[in-house]
């Protein structure tokens, strides 16, 4: 376990993230990277799914984001200028897991990882990538990313969902939604203290990232798969 649970050094938060390569490279598109500053994070690549239209089998160019420019937080739209009616047929469906048959592949995800400095925690940055001019805002890509809608009726219950805004990635220098980590500790701690009565998980560097992701990456569309043994 980390020397003062659940904060983390950043000597620690890399041993984090090697270890998360190590377990799940085989199932995720994931990779340590290395700034510009010498410091190191977890990026995880997903492709994005949309429904195909119905009458022309073809995704509604207006109901993504693009993907050549970097998001700008200038230039996010209003929600009421985004076209709704794709991501209320994707309601109860993971539009990252969509079969390619009644889905077409028109993006994709990337979930940082970084290190905060301030929290001495991890938090989650998140940017989507697509071939359409329109940028979302953050509850627009909430209600696209998060299919589960018991999930996002637990994130309004608590607000969680207004914690999703909009910064500059701290190791690019590029405008990021990211999920704020006042949280995390309460939410990690939750999970460790049962195990010192021995019903609890135990949670050390290699499985750090991902107790971690799995209590906030729904929040984002973010689910871990199975680890094959």
């Amino acid at each position: 376990m980390a020397s003062d649970f659940p904060y983390l050094t950043r000597s620690e938060f890399g041993n984090c993230i090697e270890w998360f390569e190590q377990v799940y490279g085989a199932v995720l598109e994931v990779k340590v990277r290395t700034s510009r500053g010498s410091h190191t994070y977890l990026q995880i690549d997903k492709p994005l799914f949309l429904a195909r239209n119905d009458s022309n089998d073809a995704v509604d160019s207006d109901d993504v984001v693009d993907s050549d420019d970097v998001v700008d937080s200038d230039d996010v739209v209003d929600s009421d200028d985004v076209v709704d009616s794709d991501i209320e047929d994707l309601e109860d469906t993971d539009p990252t897991q969509l079969d390619t048959c009644s889905a077409m592949e028109c993006g994709l995800i990337e979930y940082h990882v970084v290190y905060s400095a301030s929290w001495r925690v991890p938090v989650l940055y998140v940017r989507v990538h697509a071939s359409t001019g329109v940028v979302m805002d953050c509850r627009q890509v909430a209600d696209m990313l998060v299919a589960d809608s018991k999930v996002r009726g637990a994130m309004d219950a608590v607000e969680f969902g207004g914690a999703l805004g909009i910064q500059d990635h701290p190791e690019l220098n590029e405008p990021f939604m990211y999920l704020h980590p006042c949280h995390t500790a309460t939410l990690l701690r939750a999970v460790v203290v049962p195990a010192r009565d021995g019903r609890g998980a135990e949670i050390n560097q290699r499985n750090y990232i991902s107790a971690w992701l799995s209590l906030t990456g729904a929040a984002v569309g973010l689910s871990l798969p199975s680890i094959p043994h």
